[in-house]
């Protein structure tokens, strides 16, 4: 097992495709991914869900509902980044001002559904052919446990790394994608959850205005859509924020409570 999160467990495992595509995940035989499994914890003391656990498997119906709201979640997150990215190489296009600092340039994982199909009769699955078990498989981030952060939480709207760690810049730029997702989308959504390595995501949420989908939960339990809605109170803009080529306003910040 790679990790344990609070609501999957990665796993190390490889893909091969009868017909790979030219690029992407799976593009090579025994393509090196991370399979996802949703779980929940079974405690010991189920009174107070506190001490040791066991891991508990929902599902298959369970299991594709909740994988589905994850890749969901994983394709909007992406889009919603190439807005961000579209949104600011038009802006330095159009500037007549010089950029004075680099844009990172980042992506999110490639990711894909995959069901296992029972290939003969068992004691779990008696009709050959049905499936049995659903899994997310995601592209493997390379580099070690430590190159692996988590940058803006999805209960707060401001970088997690302090100023002293070399990703702080990063977090910052992260805080400042937030910034133009919201804007750009009428106060309504932005990525929350920024976690991976400086080159490549994973794990994003997608975090909404309580007016959107009518109160249906299509993105999830880590759709906070309190964040949303107080969002200009929480933001802090930064130095990405207050270039002038993006032509951003500075939200207010909350008054203090005395």
């Amino acid at each position: 097992m790679i990790r344990t999160g609070t609501f999957k467990s990665a796993h190390p495992g490889w893909l091969t495709l009868t017909a790979p595509p030219i690029k992407g995940l799976g593009s090579q035989a025994h393509h090196k991914v991370v399979i996802k499994r949703p779980f929940y914890r079974v405690y010991s003391d189920a009174a107070t869900q506190s001490g040791p656990y066991k891991i508990g498997q929902y599902s298959l119906a369970d299991d594709i509902k909740k994988l589905f709201v994850e890749a969901n979640v994983l394709f909007w997150a992406k889009s919603l980044l190439q807005l961000t990215y579209t949104f600011i190489d038009h802006c330095i296009a159009s500037s007549s001002t010089p950029l004075p600092f680099s844009i990172p340039r980042v992506r999110f994982v490639e990711a894909g559904l995959a069901l296992s199909f029972a290939q003969g009769v068992s004691k779990v699955m008696t009709k050959a052919g049905s499936a049995w078990a659903v899994f997310l498989l995601e592209e493997l981030i390379r580099g070690s446990d430590e190159a692996f952060m988590k940058f803006i939480h999805n209960m707060d709207s401001n970088p997690l790394l302090q100023h002293d760690n070399y990703s702080h810049d990063l977090s910052l730029f992260f805080a400042f994608t937030q910034h133009v997702q919201y804007v750009k989308t009428g106060g309504l959504a932005f990525i929350s959850d920024y976690q991976g390595s400086t080159e490549v995501l994973s794990d994003p949420q997608i975090l909404t205005h309580p007016s959107v989908s009518d109160g249906c939960d299509i993105f999830g339990d880590g759709n906070i859509e309190m964040a949303v809605d107080k969002f200009e109170e929480q933001h802090v803009c930064n130095h990405y924020c207050k270039w002038e080529g993006f032509g951003l306003s500075e939200f207010e910040p909350a008054p203090e409570i005395l």
